[in-house]
C-alpha cells in the first residue's frame, strides 16, 4: 500500500492494524474524546490533521513514521 496524506485512517487501520500505535500518539484527541469510530472511519490522514490543526512537521513526520512501519511489516 502507497502511504500519502490521503489515505483513509480506516483503510490504513483495517489493512495494518499495527499502524494504530503510532495513529493514537497524533491523533491522541480522537481516542480521548471517544471520536476514533467516527472520525477516523471517515476521515483521510490529511483531513485528520487538518481537524486538529497539525503543523506541517509533525504531518510529515507521522507519515514517516507509517512509511517505516509498514515497510517493516511488508519485509517480514
Amino acid at each position: 500500500m502507497k502511504i500519502n496524506e490521503d489515505v483513509k485512517i480506516f483503510h490504513l487501520l483495517e489493512d495494518y492494524p499495527e499502524t494504530e500505535e503510532i495513529l493514537k500518539k497524533y491523533f491522541k484527541y480522537f481516542y480521548d474524546e471517544e471520536l476514533e469510530e467516527i472520525a477516523l472511519k471517515r476521515l483521510s490522514i490529511q483531513g485528520a490533521c487538518n481537524v486538529l490543526n497539525l503543523p506541517y512537521e509533525e504531518k510529515e513526520k507521522l507519515l514517516e513514521e507509517l512509511v517505516e512501519k509498514i515497510s517493516s511489516l511488508e519485509e517480514n
